[in-house]
């Protein structure tokens, strides 16, 4: 992602005295929890050239995520069973792991998912081994599902009274009071950090024309 990147911690204790640390240093979930508080976010300066997975399942709920812009396509989509279920996403990332994106709602019943392509999700097979169940499932581009989101936003700021130029030109607060009230009614969900939810649709307006 185009957006600074924390680089330390500070800790004040009630004494006055402090303790700092290397974000770096952190474990990978307390990073993953710390950037998700509200406090910790930061808009991206230029939405424009981010990247996001769009998921939608067979109930219609959506979720966004915003991912590495090192991301380039997707390796596959899998759940595991054991006994609850856990899906992840794995995307190809340039220059070192795969990005991997936990999906704990309703795993088994993601249908649709768009990043850089359109994709309708099918199972293909379930294999056991023991108490553990892998459920493997295919991807089959298709071109519509953008376009039809794309359609929704439109339609969303049309009735909210507004124009793509105003929310481009918008004051922080305002930009995130107006962001979740279109977002509810496109009916997307933040998957892990509400600032990518915001992002997301400064995105949308990006690729809109005035």
């Amino acid at each position: 992602m185009s957006r600074s990147k924390p680089k330390k911690i500070t800790v004040e204790f009630e004494d006055g005295s402090k303790a700092e640390a290397d974000f770096a240093a952190l474990t990978e979930q307390l990073k993953f929890e710390l950037l998700r508080q509200p406090v910790f976010s930061r808009p991206s300066p230029h939405p424009e050239e981010e990247k996001f997975v769009l998921m939608e399942w067979v109930d219609g709920w959506k979720e966004v995520v915003e991912v590495d812009s090192e991301c380039s396509e997707i390796n596959r989509y899998y759940v595991i069973t054991r006994p609850e279920d856990v899906g992840r996403l794995s995307l190809k990332r340039g220059g070192g792991y795969p990005e991997l994106i936990e999906v704990t709602r309703d795993p088994l019943n993601l249908k649709k998912i768009i990043f850089l392509n359109d994709y309708e999700i099918n199972l293909e097979r379930s294999d056991r081994e023991g108490k553990k169940v892998d459920h493997f499932f295919s991807l089959d581009k298709r071109d519509s599902f953008l376009s039809e989101i794309m359609d929704l936003f439109r339609k969303v700021v049309d009735e909210a009274g507004l124009t793509v130029d105003q929310l481009r030109s918008q004051e922080p607060d305002q930009a995130r009071a107006r962001y979740q009230k279109i977002a509810q009614k496109m009916g997307i969900k933040a998957a892990q950090r509400q600032q990518d939810l915001f992002d997301f649709i400064s995105h949308l307006a990006s690729k809109c024309e005035g």
